[in-house]
Order: C-alpha cells, then structure tokens, then sequence
C-alpha cells in the first residue's frame, strides 16, 4: 500500500493546515458569542474546539491571529471573560457559516446576519434565541503558540447549560437523534450525523463511577 509522507519541518503552514483539518475530522464547532468592553457583541465558529477536563468543565478554542493581533472572540474573552458556546445544528448551519465572514472590529454580526438574541443569566455575552444547546462560560487562562503565525488557546470553565427540554433523555444525557449536531471536516465540507450507531464500552465510564474508584483498565 502506497502513501504520501509528509514532515511537517519540510511543509509551510498552509500544509499543515490542510493536512490537519483533513486528519482530525468530523471536530465538533464551536458558536462562540462574546462581548467587547465597549459592550459591541462578536459571534463567530471555531471548530479548533475540545474538552480539557470534566470535573471542572474546562472547554478550549483555539484561536488564529488576524493581521498579527487577537482576533475580536480572543481578545474579547480575555477582557470582558464571560462568553457562550453554542452547539451548531442543522437548523443553524447557515447562519453559523455566514457569522465566519471577516466583519470589521466593533461590528455587530447578529445585527449583520439577523440574529435574535436573549441575555444569558451569568455572563454579559448575549444567547442566540432559540438555539437548542448554550453553554455559558468564564475565561480560565490563554495559551500562546507559534512564531510567525500566532494561536491562542482559550480555555473556559462552563457555569450554566441551558438545553431545549425536549433535547433530554432521563433529565442526563442529550439525545444526539435529537439535537443534530454539525460537524467540520476538511476544506469547505461538513457532515451532519444522522447515521448514529452505539458499541457498549468495555470500561466502566465516568457518567457512572467515579473514576479513581474501581478497576483500573
């Protein structure tokens, strides 16, 4: 079997990029909402986005550089700290693509793409009305990476959920029949998960036992 070797010492940052976004795939996005100390609010997706920890509910962005300074949604949660992430979902696809458009400083992009907002309960960033999964969070620290091309990494504690009732399944899990969440892929795809299938996992899992309790696998 033939294959193409890459060395990422041997590659400019364009490469590695494509290479990146086609290797680690379907990534979950995330609507980030936020808010400037002028009190202009900014909303754009990131799909740079994971989990670091569950217990405290530690969240990441990863955030490029524009013109060689913060983007609005880095530089605004370092300042004001309070922002929300939204789950993107079918229904909002559109929309999430058009808020990724290169708006000016300043500029409102609920406004621009016609957004209806609500005010979230703990923090200034506003909600989307309506989207079916929020969750609004605080700035922890930012990470710096990179020389020439700069990435911040953002890392938030998640304080509230807010998830559409019908969305839940015995008051713990949400149902991903239900809520149907878009995922990234590489390029200018993306990948809707309607063909959902479960493997009954050979460990005992968090959600059940703690887990420093137990066997170990």
């Amino acid at each position: 079997m033939d294959y193409h070797i890459f060395d990422t010492e041997e590659i400019d940052h364009q490469q590695c990029y494509r290479l990146l976004i086609g290797s680690i795939v379907p990534r979950p996005i995330a609507w980030v909402s936020s808010i400037d100390a002028n009190g202009v609010p900014n909303l754009a997706p990131f799909s740079f986005f994971s989990i670091a920890s569950h217990y405290p509910p530690l969240i990441t962005i990863a955030v490029g550089e524009k013109d060689k300074a913060l983007k609005d949604t880095a530089a605004n949660i370092s300042t004001t700290r309070g922002y929300v992430i939204h789950t993107v979902t079918d229904d909002w696809a559109d929309h999430m693509n058009s808020s990724a458009a290169n708006y000016a400083p300043g500029q409102d992009e609920f406004a621009e793409i016609g957004i209806e907002t609500v005010p979230s309960d703990l923090v200034d960033a506003p909600r989307i009305k309506g989207c079916p999964l929020a969750m609004e969070c605080t700035f922890e620290q930012m990470l710096e990476f990179g020389d020439e091309w700069k990435t911040h990494l953002v890392i938030g504690r998640v304080l509230r959920w807010h998830v559409r009732k019908d969305l839940m399944l015995d008051d713990k899990y949400v149902n991903p029949h239900t809520l149907k969440p878009v995922g990234r892929l590489g390029g200018p795809c993306y990948c809707r998960t309607h063909d959902i299938y479960e493997m009954k996992a050979p460990y005992v899992q968090p959600d059940v036992a703690h887990p420093n309790m137990g066997e170990r696998n």
